[in-house]
């Protein structure tokens, strides 16, 4: 599984920010970059595990989990999981509360869709609380249940974008 401009997606978490004179104008071109860095990241995972479905379907389960892993670990290496404490970006947003839930729900979305060794290991949620694997659902199922995942959760980083849009300074 190849990632094409993996450390691309991930640069926008390490670049420092200047405040500029309207900062709220600033922060809200900054959410719009986060936005579509998410939908990036939603669109590329969505193609490479389609890809990855396929490998499986025709090389096995062992061939797919090792290559899931082997992602995973060079996920772990761009450090998504300190990211609202660590990436500027995030930091600067969340400084004006008004933008927290959006950042919490990049943070979120980061933290579901880039813990893809869940493919793996059958921890794709169904339902709260209920757990499938490939084993008792299938392949086909367990993956277009992960796909509805990232999607839920990219739709939870839109909608909390969307009210950033009527944002005024106080």
């Amino acid at each position: 599984m190849d990632i094409p401009g993996l450390s691309t997606l991930y640069a926008i978490h390490k670049r420092n920010i200047d405040r500029k004179n309207d900062v709220l104008k600033q922060r809200k071109e900054l959410a719009l970059e986060m936005l579509e860095n998410c939908q990036t990241w939603s669109k590329v995972l969505l193609e490479t595990f389609t890809a990855a479905v396929e490998r499986w379907k025709t090389e096995g389960r062992e061939a797919a989990e090792r290559e899931i892993i082997a992602q995973e670990q060079d996920f772990m290496k761009l450090e998504y999981w300190g990211l609202e404490h660590e990436s500027p970006i995030m930091k600067f947003l969340a400084e004006d509360e008004r933008f927290g839930p959006f950042v919490n729900s990049c943070a979120d979305f980061y933290h579901s869709a880039l813990s893809v060794k869940r493919l793996a290991w059958g921890q794709i949620e169904d339902h709260p609380g209920h757990f499938i694997s490939s084993h008792d659902v299938g392949l086909d199922v367990m993956v277009a249940t992960w796909h509805a995942e990232i999607e839920r959760m990219l739709r939870n980083v839109s909608m909390n974008h969307m009210a950033l849009k009527i944002l005024t300074p106080i």
